[in-house]
């Protein structure tokens, strides 16, 4: 019994070890409270119900309490939101104000999901993640990458450790294989996104920004693009109430057109990696449509 026991965590150890993760979209907070007696109150949200509360304003309305701890985490392919706050230590200002911080890093990313290869040679590409470098080089869920940049390949695990020891907006080359034939594809290191929100008490009124009501509807919208400035990838997240159809487009300050492109079926959100590999340095205002509401980031393009 104890060797089957150990089989099978040696089974599942290889499994982990040989297929990639494969990004499921999740959406969850949880929210403790405590009061003067130290009575604990917990609940969580999901999905929709977790996007759409209001952190900034349950922290307003129980500062009576002893303690307040919230931490979220919203995930896609390409981006993660990481809320916290926990008000342990903080000073509750006169004006009772709740400003946020925001931090945001990029890491590495092909945008490739698979397993090793039966003869641990390479990985055997399952699926393209849509809007990725991987996806402009025109990698087809068909091949192989037996290399990245030289390196040997075996599994997934090293695919994933040569990205990663990469930057983003690398040149690399990917060697792959489809049957018989070994050949390269030229590819720019894209990125994931991953935005810290952090809580806090403050003395000044927070900043609007992001969300614009431009319809007697009120439907709000929300774009992002970081980083900015940028070398060459603005990693862009767009939220809307609606779920129609999104036109995104590129243009430099005397207004010509650099990129157009169309987005069906976004359920309200949309999150992708924007390359400016064929522009040169300057401003360019990214801008997301979605019927008669539109919103708009300037971002500076520093090409090295």
């Amino acid at each position: 019994m104890r060797k089957l026991f150990l089989c099978s965590l040696l089974a599942l150890g290889f499994i982990n070890f040989s297929y990639g993760q494969k990004f499921a979209k999740s959406e969850r907070l949880s929210v403790m409270t405590f009061d003067e007696n130290g009575e604990m109150e917990k609940f969580r949200l999901r999905g929709k119900e977790a996007v759409a509360f209001d952190v900034a304003s349950f922290i307003k309305e129980n500062d009576h309490l002893q303690r307040i701890i919230i931490n979220g985490s919203f995930r896609s392919a390409l981006n993660t939101t990481l809320i916290r706050f926990d008000s342990h230590d903080q000073k509750i200002e006169e004006t009772g104000n709740v400003c946020k911080e925001v931090k945001s890093t990029l890491t590495p990313f092909l945008g490739v999901w698979g397993t090793g290869t039966q003869n641990h040679n390479g990985v055997d590409i399952k699926e393209i993640i849509a809007h990725t470098s991987a996806e402009r080089a025109g990698i087809l869920a068909s091949e192989n990458i037996i290399a990245f940049d030289e390196v040997q390949i075996n599994n997934f695990r090293d695919l994933k450790d040569a990205v990663l020891a990469s930057n983003v907006g690398d040149h690399v080359e990917l060697t792959l294989q489809q049957g018989s034939q070994i050949y390269t594809k030229p590819v720019i290191v894209g990125s994931r996104g991953t935005e810290t929100i952090t809580y806090n008490y403050c003395e000044e009124e927070p900043e609007q920004v992001q969300v614009r009501d431009m319809n007697v509807n009120s439907k709000e919208i929300s774009l992002t693009a970081f980083p900015n400035p940028t070398n060459l990838i603005s990693h862009v997240s767009f939220e809307s109430s609606s779920n129609e159809d999104v036109l995104f487009s590129v243009t430099d300050l005397a207004g010509t057109l650099v990129h157009k492109e169309v987005y069906k079926n976004t359920n309200g959100r949309i999150s992708f990696e924007y390359s400016f590999d064929n522009v040169v340095s300057g401003t360019y205002i990214l801008t997301m449509r979605q019927g008669t509401e539109s919103s708009s980031r300037k971002v500076l393009l520093i090409k090295e």
